[in-house]
């Protein structure tokens, strides 16, 4: 790196973000985060930006302080998660805005040449990761995944409203890290069991719970309203992926809450699968 990075402007689970230079940040990974994570994500947001997708430009990858670093263009705007929290009567058009924004990544082909991972490979790992879960609740969702597409479009892996910022009347998507090759119904219900279950974020804790879940549902409604028009798919094609998607979320770094929300999920998820057929001997 040519300099040190100015002070930090956001941050979120993953990452921080810092100011580098006149018209860039830069995305310092915490510790937790492995430097393959952030390779994935500069190579899925290279891969976007050559579909023609609204991304924000990637400069380079580097270290700072041991830290993997990359360099990307700054855009200036907000969140449409912190636009909604000002502004909560644009609910139903930024529900229909998302909606076709994912519709037009999910357009996007990414097969075995495009270097992303697979979802299913993915999704299996992380059940298998999962702490919360019996071997039972694992081999049963891991078992419900397996019966589900494959599918060859590029996945966003972690699509909610704050990783769209709207400025200077375009809408952009970051936070590619999670990036995979899979069928658009899993990336869709992904969404759906983030605004379904999300926990509030910190920066936005002043909002009353009862306001957010208002908000919130109103959100995933038009979401999905408008997603299903436009890509054809059926809702009961969404509510298939609900079991490993859940299971899978269970290996990540949530409130208390949001987990044992999540678990009862995949609990109710699992009394509506048929059983495993027994071991034979």
């Amino acid at each position: 790196m040519e300099h040190a990075p100015g002070p930090v402007a956001a941050q979120g689970r993953t990452a921080q973000i810092c100011s580098y230079g006149d018209d860039q940040v830069l995305k310092w990974f915490k510790e937790s985060i492995p430097r393959l994570a952030a390779e994935q994500e500069l190579a899925a947001s290279r891969v976007a930006a050559s579909a023609g997708l609204p991304v924000p430009k990637a400069y380079f990858l580097a270290e700072w302080q041991g830290r993997p670093a990359i360099a990307f263009e700054r855009i200036a705007g907000s969140t449409m998660l912190a636009v909604l929290y000002r502004q909560p009567w644009r609910i139903v058009a930024c529900g229909a805005r998302m909606a076709r924004l994912h519709i037009d990544i999910h357009r996007t082909g990414a097969g075995p040449d495009s270097g992303m991972p697979c979802l299913i490979d993915s999704l299996k790992r992380r059940i298998q990761a999962a702490p919360l879960l019996a071997e039972s609740e694992k081999e049963a969702a891991i078992a419900a995944l397996l019966k589900l597409p494959a599918g060859r479009q590029l996945l966003h892996g972690d699509f909610h409203p704050g990783n769209v910022i709207l400025g200077g009347g375009k809408a952009w998507v970051v936070d590619w890290m999670t990036a995979v090759s899979g069928h658009p119904a899993a990336d869709a219900a992904r969404t759906v069991l983030l605004l379904r279950t999300a926990m509030l974020p910190e920066e936005l804790s002043r909002l009353s719970s009862f306001v957010f879940n208002r908000v919130r549902a109103m959100l995933l409604c038009q979401y999905r309203r408008t997603y299903l028009r436009l890509s054809g798919l059926e809702q009961e094609e969404l509510e298939a992926w609900m079991l490993p998607l859940a299971a899978a979320r269970l290996c990540e770094q949530l409130p208390p809450e949001e987990k044992l929300l999540l678990h009862k999920l995949v609990q109710s998820e699992l009394r509506r699968q048929p059983p495993l057929p027994a071991a034979s001997f």
